[in-house]
């Protein structure tokens, strides 16, 4: 792989940190602080972006924003993806029959990125905004990778630190994901730790720590996926989220559709019905986003 140049990964980070936050404006000093930039290659940088009309300077406060040139890119973007509209009328239609948050998200990079959410505020911690990004480590992301391949897999893995037996439990993990055709996170990768570690790592996002103190917090707590084949028939599950795959037209996993859960426990009947509903509405979004799920789905 090419050495990133550094004035690309400049623009890509504050774009990325802008989208995250969309409902505020930040200076220069406060993005170079942020991002841990030298503030004259900063300079430089937000320089071009504004331009080119990527960004915008408040001249009153010397702030910036994103700027609604970078609608034009979202309106291309969805025209070559069409499985992203799809996503999003179909977690539409599912928020108002369920009367629940569902989310749509795809890889960005390392990330998974937040791409709309649909339905209801839960009464439980809400999955995020558009723009919000996790780290593509065990466990988030298990729905992309149940279907990579064995390369990609290992670095989910051994991005996460996973040990020996960390890594039977998430081989196990995928396998029933790509049997059943949804995976199911666990309330426990909402803990108030791992939230907080979330937070920092959104708003430092190149800090030293941030993400090492993200996979402390994920050891620590209790298993973050459910296993289904650990579970008797009358068991209850304080779940996360349900979450099922979109395909691209190779088969390959571009999009996951997630229902949150309550906040609270729910008989597993009640989970598999979700799930099962989900994949009904994860597959029209492939059929009308020209994509094709893996033979063996």
């Amino acid at each position: 792989m090419a050495r990133p140049a550094p004035a690309a990964a400049r623009a890509a980070s504050i774009i990325s940190f802008l989208t995250a936050h969309p409902s505020r404006a930040f200076t220069i000093s406060e993005l170079v602080r942020h991002l841990d930039m030298n503030i004259a290659s900063a300079h430089a940088t937000i320089a071009v972006l504004t331009d080119c009309g990527f960004l915008v300077r408040d001249p009153a406060h010397k702030t910036y924003t994103l700027g609604p040139a970078l609608a034009a890119t979202g309106f291309a973007a969805m025209a070559q993806h069409p499985a992203v509209a799809a996503a999003i009328e179909q977690a539409e239609l599912l928020s108002e029959e369920l009367d629940v948050e569902v989310g749509v998200s795809a890889i960005a990079g390392r990330d998974v990125i937040l791409l709309a959410r649909r339905g209801p505020e839960p009464l439980s911690t809400a999955i995020g905004y558009p723009g919000d990004r996790a780290p593509l480590l065990a466990p988030f992301g298990a729905v992309f990778m149940a279907w990579a391949d064995d390369a990609t897999v290992d670095e989910w893995l051994q991005r996460a630190d996973a040990d020996a037996a960390a890594r039977n439990f998430y081989g196990q993990a995928l396998a029933e994901i790509r049997t059943r055709g949804f995976g199911v996170p666990l309330q426990a990768i909402a803990s108030p730790e791992i939230e907080d570690a979330m937070l920092h790592l959104r708003d430092e996002p190149t800090a030293a720590d941030a993400e090492g103190r993200l996979k402390k917090e994920l050891r620590a707590g209790d298993e973050a996926l459910v296993l289904f084949s650990e579970l008797s028939p009358t068991a209850a599950v304080n779940f996360k989220t349900v979450a099922a795959p979109i395909f691209d037209p190779i088969g390959r996993v571009l999009l996951s559709m997630a229902i949150t859960g309550p906040g609270h426990s729910v008989p597993l009947a009640r989970v598999l019905e979700l799930g099962h509903r989900l994949v009904q509405s994860a597959a029209v979004a492939t059929r009308q986003g020209q994509g094709r799920a893996p033979d063996h789905y």
